[in-house]
């Protein structure tokens, strides 16, 4: 079920009419019935790994919680951590794996046709399982007291508006407001929130998605500039398709009286990787950081192992959010890109950069943000490609400028009609990065900012984005970018 498509606003209705007329635990039954309900409308049968990953975080978390000896806390953990990897592993990378191990063998002679596993990915399970696993890995850090209401917990876990693609929460952050529910008043600047999700999603990634196909369909008969111009293209349809699925997830969220984390900051006001990953999908790389960087080593330790941990963290990363190696390869780029930006002689640079005057530090500001935010372009190019052949088609189109016939892809693009299409693409991620730059915050914010207008006002605000949404939404939505993850 997709947010932007009737179903979903007539689960909407039906929901929270029904919510609101129940008083006491009544109201959290309800939630937990609509939230299996809503994950089993895209299959049912995957309702057994939420309930089972449940069921076995709940009961290792409260053992652990008593548990006393270190080995019999440690295997606990290793039975959280291997339930939930273990299933993502299979669903997951099974098939990815079993195919690298082939092409390994045929890379040295020999052949070998293993049967192939017809397996289906469960929606979100990326989320739920990364959101379980901080759970019990923070009770065993004893950070964390385990949940007495298994209620409660199958409702953390199970939480419909953040199940199938974030944003990842924690149990300290959104277990105690679920033990508050029935007493929670509902925020209706919630509505502010959806619409703007909605229109990101509805007006403007479901529309740009057509640049971003007609480019990277076969990236090897595409010109330069127009490799260019579709990955400027999915840089403004990623973001705003999956920031826009977050706030529709926090806006509903507000309308239970739930505060849920932010997910994006102005991640394309970001000047340096570190500052990227602080404003871009927040709750991955606060997770990866917490629960993978640190324990790795962190900072600590000599060159050598802080750049290992870095590059470790982010090949994870990569393979994360999908079992192929242009994943892999795209965590690798935001690893290197991490450790050069960590390079003496650059952090040397801005430490010059800050004694200058201020009006030539804000021009360089400018700058690094403009050099940025195209690197970040090459890295969603190799995350978008669909082989790591296509990645090297990619980055030699988009950076041998040398062998750009300007004169000849505009007349192309001329006589084909595809000048409105290049003009549209470039002012959206224009006004994008503009946006970001000149208010580098969260929908939350631009939300909050907005609801204190006139309420006359806001009523006429949010019908007119409703209704652009509805009249602009393709026919048949596609689902959001980070459901296949």
């Amino acid at each position: 079920m997709i947010f932007t498509t009737p179903a979903f606003v007539l689960f909407f209705a039906l929901f929270f009419a029904v919510h609101f007329s129940l008083r006491g635990v009544g109201r959290k039954w309800w939630l937990l019935t609509a939230s299996y309900v809503f994950y089993g409308s895209w299959n049912a049968a995957f309702l057994l790994l939420i309930v089972g990953s449940t069921l076995v975080d709940f009961y290792v978390g409260r053992a652990l919680h008593v548990a006393e000896d270190p080995r019999r806390r440690n295997r606990l953990l290793w039975v959280s951590c291997g339930v939930n990897l273990g299933a993502l592993a299979f669903f997951k990378y099974c098939n990815f794996f079993i195919d690298s191990f082939v092409a390994l063998l045929g890379a040295v002679g020999v052949e070998a046709s293993p049967a192939v596993l017809e397996i289906v990915l469960p929606v979100g399970i990326s989320f739920y399982t990364f959101q379980t696993m901080s759970y019990t890995i923070d009770i065993w850090r004893r950070r964390q007291t385990p949940s007495d209401s298994l209620l409660d917990f199958a409702l953390y876990v199970a939480f419909f508006p953040q199940l199938v693609a974030g944003p990842i929460e924690r149990a300290s952050h959104l277990l105690p407001q679920i033990a508050k529910l029935p007493a929670l008043s509902p925020r209706l600047s919630g509505f502010g929130l959806i619409a703007l999700g909605c229109f990101k999603k509805a007006v403007v990634a479901d529309h740009i998605a057509a640049v971003v196909e007609l480019t990277y369909s076969d990236p090897s008969a595409t010109y330069g500039p127009a490799l260019w111009l579709g990955t400027y293209a999915f840089a403004v349809q990623i973001y705003c398709d999956f920031s826009g699925y977050s706030d529709i997830a926090v806006g509903l969220g507000r309308l239970l009286g739930l505060d849920i984390v932010s997910n994006f900051a102005a991640p394309y006001a970001a000047a340096g990787p570190s500052e990227f990953w602080r404003r871009w999908h927040i709750s991955l790389s606060s997770w990866l950081r917490d629960y993978l960087y640190i324990p790795l080593g962190g900072n600590r330790g000599g060159w050598f192992y802080v750049r290992r941990n870095l590059m470790l963290t982010m090949l994870l990363g990569g393979l994360w959010h999908g079992a192929a190696w242009n994943f892999v390869l795209w965590g690798f780029w935001h690893g290197a890109l991490l450790i050069v930006f960590r390079a003496r002689i650059f952090q040397a640079a801005l430490a010059w950069i800050a004694t200058l005057p201020a009006a030539v530090r804000g021009g360089v500001l400018v700058l690094r943000r403009l050099v940025f935010f195209h690197l970040v372009c090459l890295g969603w190019a190799l995350f978008r490609a669909e082989s790591l052949a296509d990645c090297a088609v990619l980055f030699e189109g988009l950076l041998n400028v040398s062998a750009w016939d300007l004169e000849l892809w505009l007349s192309e693009v001329a006589v084909s009609g595809e000048a409105l299409y290049l003009k549209v693409v470039l002012g959206v991620a224009l006004l994008l990065v503009l946006a970001h730059n000149l208010w580098p915050v969260d929908g939350k914010r631009v939300v909050d900012v907005f609801w204190r207008a006139p309420p006359a006002l806001r009523f006429v605000a949010l019908a007119v984005v409703f209704y652009a949404c509805m009249l602009m939404a393709p026919e048949t939505p596609p689902p959001f970018i980070y459901f296949q993850f």
